[in-house]
Formats: C-alpha cells, structure tokens, sequence
C-alpha cells in the first residue's frame, strides 16, 4: 500500500492504514517525497515492512534492498536534506498544497459533471480525478484509450487511459495545473464530447441520427 496517500487526504476525510488490521498478514507501506513536498525528480523514497510473523523472512527483505541498489536513486544532498525536510516544513505549506489540489478536484468534477456521457468520480484525496465514459454514446471509439488519443489530438488535453490500471472506460485528468488551465481542459472536453456524443434510443441499439 502507499502511506503517501495518507497525506494527500482532503479535508473531512480519513486515511486508515492496512498495517493495524492484522498481525498474520505482512504489508508493505511505501512513501516518498514527490507528492507531498512537489519533488517528483527528486526520486527519494522508503518502504516500511510490517511483518510481525516473520513471513517476509530474510528473502523479501535483502530483495528489496538489492533493488533499491539497482535503480538511480537520490543524489548525496537530497538524502542529507531529508532530515530537516521531514521535520522543517511549515505545516501550511502542506495545508496550501491539499487546498489547492482539493479545489481544482471541486471544480473538475462540477464542470464534468454536466458533460453528457461522462460520469466522474470525486476524490477524498488525490492529485488525479477519474472519469467513467459512457462508451456506447461515443460509437467512433473503442475503448478509452481511442478516446484519449482524439482527445488530445483534437483539443490538445493529455488524459490517461485507465485501462492499463484494469479500469476500462475510464480516463484519469491531472489536477494539480493552475485553476485557469483546468477551467480550459475542462471547456474542451465538454467540446469534445459535444461533438463525439451520440444519442440512442431506448427502444433499440440503433444511434438515432
């Protein structure tokens, strides 16, 4: 599981950690400092072994420490940072970040909301939106993926397909871009969907013309 969305929780909503739940099952809780403190580059990340019973054993332990070996990780003064970055950052730094994203989340899902033939889901924590399409109203496109390929070859709005997360028919939108580019994004998917969309009548599988 990521503890890392432990601190991307909206206000009023919970994050409850899997650890806790049992003392048979192992976990494996992984965070970093890309999200919370806006560093994706910096590639600085742990993981927490929670392993009461001792099932990981040795084997699970020295794989991943071989693969943390492996990878590009951190550079010398990212890691000597990370002390006073964990214990230095002014707590409204945090509260201005889960805002922001909070309301751009508020005002994506309000302005999809009314887009016929999307269906989006609100977060309660999250620098990404999902949105279902209702794909039998879009008869030109196969899946999701046909879908967010048209769409940012005709509106220049980059989407990502979710079918390589197995959740086809859905796409997911980034939230974390300035309000007034949202406020865009949104605009030209309702344009597009306006111009794909195609009605079916309840009688029948025919798209009426």
């Amino acid at each position: 599981m990521r503890s890392s969305w432990a601190l991307e929780v909206f206000p009023g909503c919970s994050f409850h950690s899997l650890a806790p739940l049992s003392r048979d099952v192992p976990i494996l809780s992984c965070g970093g400092l890309a999200k919370r403190w806006l560093v994706p580059g910096w590639r600085m990340g742990w993981i927490l072994i929670h392993d009461r019973g001792n099932v990981f054993g040795t084997e699970i332990r020295e794989g991943l420490i071989k693969l943390s070996q492996r990878i590009l990780g951190a550079c010398t003064v990212v890691q000597g940072a990370l002390e006073s970055i964990l214990n230095n950052t002014p707590k409204e730094f945090y509260n201005r970040t889960i805002s922001f994203i909070k309301s751009n989340s508020e005002i994506c899902y309000s302005a999809l909301s009314t887009v016929t033939g999307l269906t989006p889901v609100m977060p309660a924590g999250a620098m990404y939106l999902m949105v279902g399409i209702d794909m039998k109203h879009f008869p030109e496109f196969q899946n999701d993926v046909e879908f967010t390929e048209r769409l940012v070859t005709e509106q220049s709005v980059f989407c990502l397909p979710a079918t390589p997360f197995e959740y086809p028919n859905f796409f997911r939108i980034v939230v974390t871009v300035p309000e007034d580019m949202m406020v865009e994004a949104c605009d030209r998917i309702r344009e597009f969907c306006t111009r794909h969309y195609r009605p079916r009548s309840q009688d029948s599988n025919e798209i009426d013309q």
